[in-house]
């Protein structure tokens, strides 16, 4: 039985399982034409003085970013694709799907679409405040970004140590 089959072990052709894999194709494809990756662009309203990268997916409440934004795209999307792994090894019927949207993002895909799921590469601005005093220093109502969204596996996910 080949990797790509539609046979069940017994030898059997799956009408239900080949079924389902039509109609996520079909949902993948309307995800595909909402969420466009080569949009129009907008013209910035301030300078960023830093850019970082993260990835982002989109859910039914709407985007939600993965982890914190770091410095490198490749590094993004190193994290993306070890996010996606992991997705791969719980992911069932879909792992194969989730091993192979790892490999396109490291490739250099900037988006990849797994059943309803919209996975993408982003590029995050980042600001420093300037006031008339120098740069603002933290303020008490800063948030960092909460450590248990953070889904990267290993040292950079929950738990990693502060002295990274």
């Amino acid at each position: 039985m080949s990797a790509n089959s539609d046979e069940t072990a017994d030898g059997l052709f799956d009408e239900a399982a080949a079924r389902r894999l039509l109609e996520l194709g079909a949902r993948e494809e309307a995800l595909r034409r909402a969420f466009p990756v080569d949009g129009p662009d907008v013209d910035p309203v301030s300078i960023a003085h830093y850019t970082g990268y993260a990835a982002m997916l989109h859910e039914d409440r709407g985007w939600r970013q993965l982890f914190p934004a770091v410095a490198a795209e490749e590094e993004a999307r190193l994290d993306l694709r070890d996010v996606l792994l992991v997705r791969a090894a719980n992911g069932g019927e879909l792992g194969r799907r989730f091993a192979r949207a790892a490999e396109a993002v490291a490739r250099g895909e900037d988006q990849v679409i797994i059943g309803e799921d919209v996975y993408r590469v982003v590029r995050i601005e980042q600001t420093v405040i300037m006031t008339a005093h120098g740069p603002q220093p933290p303020r008490p109502h800063d948030q960092e970004f909460p450590e248990v969204l953070d889904e990267r596996p290993g040292p950079r996910g929950p738990g990693r140590p502060l002295d990274d």
